[in-house]
């Protein structure tokens, strides 16, 4: 992937990805990874929103077609559960 952790950290505030809950962007020579997580029972209905704004960088091109798609391949979206 093209991006860095930085680019990426920064394009995930862009576009309100960090919106839905808590955010890590993991990141090192072996892997990359962003994790997104959301109100419980949503994570399919996130992931969907995601993507549409990510296809529209690259309809806009605003973002390279390839690295998006290595950025949603890459991508984990989980609910997120409140401790009792």
């Amino acid at each position: 992937m093209a991006y860095s952790k930085e680019e990426v950290e920064n394009w995930v505030e862009d576009l309100h990805l960090n919106t839905w809950g808590p955010t890590t962007v993991e990141w090192n020579d072996q892997i990359h990874r962003v994790h997104i997580s959301v109100e419980y029972g949503r994570s399919e209905e996130v992931r969907k929103e995601i993507e549409k704004s990510v296809q529209s960088e690259i309809d806009n091109k605003t973002t390279d077609k390839d690295n998006a798609q290595d950025f949603l391949d890459h991508l984990y979206v989980t609910d997120y559960m409140v401790e009792d």
